[in-house]
């Protein structure tokens, strides 16, 4: 309604949010990312808060209430994914901001984990398995995925597949503002890139 509108821009964003659970032990919600600052509430194991994006290793969450932050190892983003609906530009949509929340967590190779890590063809089947697509396992099988459509005419939640570097190729998911969002490496963990930051080879639009 009309209270919403008058809220800042920033916080009209972080209303939406999505499902998390805290994990292993009971995790303090801090005022701001120090581990000094002060503690706002106790959140038991297992207990459902509401994550809005990850910064470093913190996640901004609310929990009854209260928003602060907690350290990102101890969240386990929700892969429950929204139904797709709407246009296949709609739909790509969701599939790329479906994706967004799996930032900051681990690269693994051979994983296919969007919470203890994957790697950047597991990234991708995870994210589109979630919503019912079956893509290949592998980056170099991904190009053959759904169908092709020319790099000019990618959108969000089409497939990015890039040419090998020393055999190794490459795959990710693009976002939209010419961004791709990949599992990159060890060092990055899930990060954001600019679109075209290597040589691509094809994009493939899965969702249909």
């Amino acid at each position: 309604g009309t209270a919403a509108a008058s809220l800042p821009e920033k916080e009209v964003q972080a209303a939406s949010g999505y499902t998390g659970y805290i994990k292993s032990a009971t995790t303090s919600l801090k005022r701001s990312k120090s581990k000094k600052s002060k503690t706002l509430a106790r959140i038991k194991k297992g207990k459902k808060v509401t994550v809005y994006y990850t910064s470093g290793s913190w996640r901004k969450i609310s929990y009854k209430g209260k928003k602060g932050f907690v350290p990102k190892k101890r969240v386990k983003i929700s892969t429950k994914a929204p139904k797709l609906k709407g246009s296949k530009k709609t739909k790509g949509k969701t599939v790329a901001s479906f994706a967004k929340r799996f930032v900051g967590n681990p690269y693994r190779w051979g994983g296919t984990n969007l919470n203890t890590g994957a790697d950047c063809s597991g990234f991708t089947k995870a994210v589109y398995r979630s919503f019912g697509y079956n893509i290949p396992r592998t980056s170099s099988s991904q190009r053959r995925a759904g169908k092709k459509v020319s790099y000019k005419k990618k959108q969000p939640g089409d497939l990015i597949c890039y040419n090998a570097i020393n055999g190794i190729g490459h795959v990710g998911i693009y976002i939209g503002n010419n961004r791709v969002i990949h599992a990159g490496s060890t060092a990055t963990g899930i990060h954001t890139s600019v679109a075209n930051y290597r040589s691509v080879n094809c994009v493939r639009r899965i969702v249909r």
